[in-house]
């Protein structure tokens, strides 16, 4: 159990400073943010800020969007036999990690 229990302790430990550093980054970005699009240099390093533009549906037509695409998708599912579904369905796996206190123990106490 030690080596799990190293292993669980590394990657709760690595979960959470990389939360701490996707905050610290949030942070320096918003520090840089009244710099124009340009290059930018250190004395060991080079940023380059780019500004791209691009579209992307408001919230209204989003939905509308989604709407849509749902019910042709169940639409056309309709016309599908199950063994068809069932012959052309493919078991995939999901896996998560979640981190946490351990069993018993609690953050209030």
């Amino acid at each position: 159990m030690t080596n799990l229990t190293a292993t669980i302790d590394a990657y709760a430990a690595l979960k959470a400073e990389i939360g701490r550093l996707e905050l610290r980054k949030k942070e320096l970005e918003a520090a840089l943010a009244d710099l124009k699009a340009g290059a930018y240099e250190s004395d060991d390093y080079r940023l380059t800020i780019s500004d791209v533009v691009g579209e992307r549906p408001d919230a209204q037509l989003a939905a509308e969007i989604k709407t849509v695409l749902m019910d042709a998708e169940a639409a056309y599912r309709a016309t599908l036999s199950r063994q068809y579904v069932s012959a052309h369905t493919v078991p995939t796996l999901v896996r998560r990690h979640l981190v946490g206190l351990p069993t018993g123990k609690n953050l209030a106490a």
